[in-house]
């Protein structure tokens, strides 16, 4: 028998031979196993924008899958204890997709009992002391919420488990964890002092055009602009790389046919958030 240290149980048995119907067919020996904690193992936050689904939920129409980050896998320190005749649980891992404004937790636990958990997913602000409930009585491992419904900012969470679906009231017991810190931002940046300059023999004809790129949380990871519809064109900051939530652009254009042109320019923060802006200039035609 595969059993775990623990105190022993002893018994006798006194037969009195030569009497009719002495003797011992079978013995059977009942045990409670003490209830103990579940564990967390460990929690993993993925990237924003990724939503975690089960299979059985995706759909063909769904879009490109996204490779999840995988907390680490539980600890098991020994033999588990169970009474159950059921077969070992099986849980299909989730599948993750990009979906803006959409953050993912997963998170793996065990229990040395063997019992059924569900879990609860807490949040709180950066600078807030009070767990707020985020979601209740969940089976899996994983969960999704659409952070719009939150102001930008600074965030932790805490995932409790809890063996109670197995147990009494009286016996149940919870395990909790909390996450590292993450981060909010469903603002767009804001396209600022877009100017686009008279032509400049410094240029070759072309004309220079300048930016501001601001966001209120997040620094800004890319720049574009489009000239007259054209392709988006990359564009680099001044300081050579975008690390900041300011950054300043400056650039030049080719030499222009005269008439009417317009110029779009956006910006991404590194939420995928986009702020754009567009002016309209006139070349004026070349005198004889």
């Amino acid at each position: 028998m595969e059993a775990p240290p623990a105190r022993f149980v002893q018994w006798k048995a006194i037969i009195h031979d030569g009497r009719p119907g002495d003797g011992i067919d079978w013995v059977s020996l009942a045990y409670l196993p003490r209830n103990v904690a579940p564990v967390i193992d460990g929690i993993a936050l993925q990237e924003p924008g990724v939503r975690a689904q089960s299979q059985a939920s995706i759909s063909s129409g769904q879009p490109a899958p996204v490779t999840l980050k995988m907390p680490p896998s539980p600890n098991v320190s020994g033999v588990v204890i169970t009474q159950s005749s059921a077969p070992p649980r099986f849980e299909q891992p989730p599948q993750g997709t990009g979906q803006k404004g959409y953050q993912t937790v997963l998170w793996t636990a065990h229990d040395d009992n063997d019992d059924e958990l569900r879990y609860a997913v807490y949040f709180r602000g950066e600078n807030e002391h009070q767990w707020k409930l985020l979601k209740d009585n969940l089976e899996q491992k994983f969960y999704s919420w659409d952070t719009t419904t939150l102001p930008d900012g600074a965030y932790y969470l805490k995932i409790v488990a809890s063996d109670a679906p197995s147990n009494p009231p009286a016996l149940a017991l919870k395990a909790e964890r909390e996450s590292e810190r993450f981060e909010v931002d469903n603002t767009p940046p804001v396209v600022e002092d877009l100017r686009v300059g008279p032509a400049s023999g410094k240029m070759s004809g072309g004309h220079p055009v300048s930016f501001t790129a601001r966001d209120a949380f997040s620094s800004i990871e890319r720049a574009q602009y489009s000239l007259d519809g054209g392709d988006w064109v990359l564009v680099t900051p001044s300081s050579g790389i975008s690390d900041a939530p300011v950054e300043q652009y400056s650039f030049g254009l080719t030499a222009l046919p005269p008439g009417e042109h317009t110029i779009a320019v956006r910006a991404y923060d590194r939420f995928e958030n986009v702020g754009s802006a567009k002016i309209t200039f006139i070349v004026p035609a070349t005198r004889p």
